[in-house]
């Protein structure tokens, strides 16, 4: 019997992705530990502006995996995800994509903490375990507070993992782009230079 596969997901808009992101996939690979984790950049997010097409962000994600760990991979399965995208409509086109696969989804405690999450319930029911990854601004008790109304069953899928890397934000890289300053260490060498081949966040 083929033994079944450890995934991990990392959603989000990649807007643009960066060096905090590779990170904390890295992290978690080791930590969950997983036997690999998928980049899924989310087409139309439900809850989120968008400031560079799902063209350019899915381009950028495959340009920061290239030759990096074969582990880390991006996956096109949310990218055409009819708007307005919610994580648990992506968790279920995952498992008809990866219906073998033991799923686990990996999030920003910020995201938990200060987005508004729909059918909650539901997305944990659909995942092994949900790794919250530290974020500056938000911590665990405020994760806490979001998970207070589920079940004590479901609550337990939540789990934190106290990785230390670097906070970097894309709101900060796109703001760092638009005032004309280097982003050469945030993001990876190849990202760079299509943020400005492309002129994006200008």
């Amino acid at each position: 019997m083929r033994e079944i596969r450890r995934t991990g997901i990392l959603g989000g808009t990649f807007d643009p992705v960066h060096d905090g992101h590779i990170a904390i996939a890295r992290g978690v690979l080791e930590a969950a530990p997983l036997d690999r984790v998928l980049f899924m950049p989310v087409g139309a997010p439900a809850h989120r502006e968008t400031h560079a097409s799902a063209a350019d962000r899915a381009e950028m994600v495959r340009l920061a995996l290239e030759g990096v760990d074969s582990r880390l991979q991006f996956d096109a399965t949310a990218l055409d995800q009819p708007a307005p995208a919610y994580t648990v409509d992506t968790l279920a086109l995952a498992h008809k994509a990866f219906p073998d696969d033991s799923l686990f989804f990996i999030a920003g405690a910020d995201s938990l903490a200060h987005s508004a999450w729909r059918r909650l319930d539901e997305v944990a029911t659909a995942v092994e375990r949900f790794y919250v990854v530290p974020r500056r601004g938000s911590s665990w008790a405020d994760v806490e507070r979001v998970l207070g109304d589920l079940n004590p069953a479901l609550r337990a899928r939540f789990v934190p993992l106290d990785l230390a890397v670097d906070d970097v934000s894309s709101s900060e890289i796109r703001t760092r782009v638009a005032a004309g300053q280097s982003i050469d260490n945030l993001v990876p060498h190849r990202v760079a230079r299509y943020i400005d081949r492309r002129g994006l966040y200008k």
